[in-house]
């Protein structure tokens, strides 16, 4: 987001002994980490960038009825310098404009609003994956352009390149244009991992034509493997699952500090600290199953309630809790899910196919 004012306006006047007081202020961009041009959250350390930002004396948040919700912000003189502002976004700030004020020129106001939102975007780990993960923030978009009326059956399909099984469709729009989004999911479990085609079916095609740059054919992995770094899979009988202590999970070694992500999508049931389990979440798939991160560093940035993709960074390793060496503690739970009623069963078969697969 640019917020420019124009040209800088030199101020001629000098100072006491001669030295030349700055121009108006100008701003050319604000900004906040993570997060999308145009946006910051509470809480968080706001930029404002351009030139003679040093006699600076406040921010004001405009917001967006009036005077009633302004909030101001007194600078520091260590917070304004020449060419950048650095503010921390107050709790009770709104969606609006920013205006900067001080004891040179007039106030500047950005012309396009800020958007305050309730927190940092979710970082996708998945983001640079050739393959589509089933479940991932990314969907297969196939879009294509009706020519007339279509036929009683005409349909875009899923179709599976090993099986050429036919695993998921749905009915043309009728007219105009249309598009189908599809994450990889048949009913409530992802499809299984390999190549998919999307295509119109032969009733389709006689009324139909694909857009050009739609997701034909494709890799889709059923998931995503959670460490994301060098790692170790259980190889031990104390790592394993079951054995004499009865262990409901499996122990995989990795770095401490190594990114974890969401194997799969599902609802964040919760997200806390336990003596033997440290820092630990559990997320709800839609089939009712459950699965558990334990020992993570520090508390997930995932809330409880909330959704969360394939590939959405949960946590770190760590060994928080009871904990020997820092490692992922992974538990699987069959539906209705982590002690709910459902019941802990093997995990390492599913860490394996999917540190294949990514």
């Amino acid at each position: 987001m640019l917020l420019a004012f124009g040209a800088p306006v030199a101020i001629a006047a000098s100072g006491p002994g001669g030295a030349e007081l700055p121009g108006q202020p100008l701003i050319s961009s604000i900004a906040c980490p993570l997060q999308p041009v145009g946006s910051c959250s509470a809480g968080q350390l706001m930029t404002v960038r351009g030139s003679n930002l040093q006699s600076a004396q406040q921010i004001t948040f405009v917001g967006s009825s009036g005077s009633r919700d302004n909030v101001v912000v007194k600078l520091s003189a260590r917070a304004a310098q020449p060419a950048a502002i650095t503010v921390t976004v107050p709790r009770r700030a709104r969606s609006g404009a920013v205006r900067i004020s001080g004891t040179i020129g007039s106030a500047v106001t950005a012309p396009q609003p800020v958007k305050i939102v309730a927190g940092l975007p979710a970082t996708d780990d998945a983001s640079g994956s050739r393959k589509l993960i089933a479940g991932g923030k990314r969907a297969a978009r196939f879009a294509y352009q009706m020519s007339s009326a279509a036929a009683v059956g005409a349909r875009v399909e899923a179709v599976s390149g090993r099986t050429g099984k036919i695993v998921r469709s749905w009915p043309l729009v009728k007219s105009g244009d249309g598009a189908v989004a599809w994450d990889g999911f048949v009913g409530k479990e992802p499809a299984a991992s390999g190549t998919y085609v999307l295509r119109l079916n032969e009733l389709a095609s006689a009324s139909a034509k694909v857009e050009a740059g739609s997701d034909t054919q494709f890799e889709l992995a059923e998931g995503f493997f959670p460490i994301r770094g060098p790692h170790k899979l259980s190889s031990t009988a104390t790592q394993m699952f079951g054995g004499d202590r009865s262990h409901q999970g499996t122990d995989h070694f990795a770095a401490c500090g190594t990114p974890l992500a969401a194997w799969t999508s599902g609802v964040v049931q919760f997200n806390s600290n336990q003596g033997a389990a440290g820092n630990y979440i559990v997320v709800q798939r839609a089939n009712g199953e459950s699965y558990a991160y334990m020992h993570m560093q520090g508390r997930s940035p995932a809330k409880v309630g909330t959704k969360v993709f394939a590939g959405q960074r949960l946590g770190r390793v760590s060994d928080s809790g009871r904990a020997s060496g820092c490692h992922l503690h992974i538990e699987l739970w069959t539906a209705p899910g982590w002690y709910k009623g459902g019941k802990p069963y093997d995990s390492l078969p599913l860490m394996k196919r999917l540190d294949k697969l990514n």
